[in-house]
């Protein structure tokens, strides 16, 4: 049987019922939480769909991993580094990131950026 996870934001907080919230940790991750809205709690055994957020002025890690990500932008303004190139991204935007690449979400401007990442599940 299907899951809902029941959308329960308010003042420009996305949140969901039943989805705790967990800070993202790392050497060079600034100002990142993150949600798994749809996972393996959910008995999902072929991907993820996680939603993060990263606060003004704060970034992910530089992450490289073999799986590949599909991610859509939210809210916010932010830069995504793609192996060598960086591109500014914002609400509407879809980035596609292959597997094995470099890449790096970071928030620019006076807001959180906020985006959903679908990946396998690992």
């Amino acid at each position: 049987m299907g899951v809902l996870h029941r959308f329960a934001g308010s003042d420009g907080r996305l949140d969901w019922e039943g989805v705790p919230e967990k800070k993202v940790a790392g050497p060079d991750v600034v100002g990142v939480s993150g949600k798994v809205l749809i996972g393996p709690q959910d008995g999902a055994p072929h991907f993820r769909v996680r939603y993060f957020r990263i606060e003004p002025g704060g970034h992910s890690g530089l992450d490289q991993h073999p799986h590949d990500h599909g991610v859509y932008i939210l809210h916010g303004r932010g830069r995504v580094r793609m192996g060598d190139e960086e591109v500014e991204v914002s609400p509407g935007d879809v980035v596609y990131i292959p597997g094995n690449e470099p890449h790096q979400f970071r928030a620019i401007g006076d807001e959180p950026l906020g985006f959903l990442c679908v990946v396998p599940a690992a």
